[in-house]
């Protein structure tokens, strides 16, 4: 893919992070980086999985386009000291649901941004967002019933703020966006920094 200078290139495949930048009118490429995420690493705080995840995405394409601006990010759901991933069934779905039935958990998003210019990668911003989500009580045929919407499989935590999984929040403290999967004011202050300029007019 041919890109021009100062190209804005997002790292992700993820359609929430790529709603809430158009938003607010940031023009973008997107391209999944090839790259394989680690999930728990008993040597490793959540934070640091979610930021090497992240960078590694960002890293990878920083290899491939040379004159660019390369947003990547990566969220994770932590209960205790249990990250949780994407279901990729309605068993898994429906364990997750369960265990964050009446309990507070934190939504932790980590970004990255580089600036690659004529193969020198410089790192703009890197940082890790948190926030708090309390689910409601109940019962596991209302759980059921939600994972037969399909909502949860390509969700961390299994289920969506933004969409029918709003049902179950309780309360939640911190950045709404950064659940969503992108924490978007400390992101847009970010690119600001690298050069990407608030679209408004």
């Amino acid at each position: 893919m041919k890109l021009s200078k100062n190209q804005f290139i997002l790292a992700s495949s993820s359609p929430r992070r790529m709603e809430l930048l158009k938003t607010q009118g940031y023009k973008f490429k997107v391209i999944k980086p090839n790259v394989d995420e680690i999930l728990n690493n008993k040597r490793m705080s959540a934070s640091s999985v979610a930021i090497r995840n992240s960078r590694t995405k960002a890293v990878y394409l920083s290899q491939k386009y040379k004159n660019a601006i390369i947003l990547s990010a990566d969220t994770i759901v932590v209960l205790k000291e249990e990250i949780l991933g994407k279901p990729v069934n309605s068993r898994q779905s429906l364990n997750m649901l369960l265990k964050l039935n009446k309990k507070t958990h934190y939504v932790i998003t980590a970004y990255t941004i580089l600036k690659t210019r004529n193969g020198k990668i410089s790192v703009i911003e890197e940082k890790t967002v948190k926030s708090e989500v309390t689910f409601g009580h109940f019962s596991r045929q209302e759980y059921i019933k939600y994972i037969k919407s399909k909502e949860p499989f390509d969700k961390a935590g299994a289920y969506a703020i933004q969409g029918l999984g709003a049902r179950f929040i309780k309360d939640f403290k911190g950045s709404y966006t950064n659940i969503v999967g992108l924490p978007l004011f400390e992101v847009m202050q970010g690119l600001k920094k690298a050069g990407v300029e608030y679209p408004w007019k």
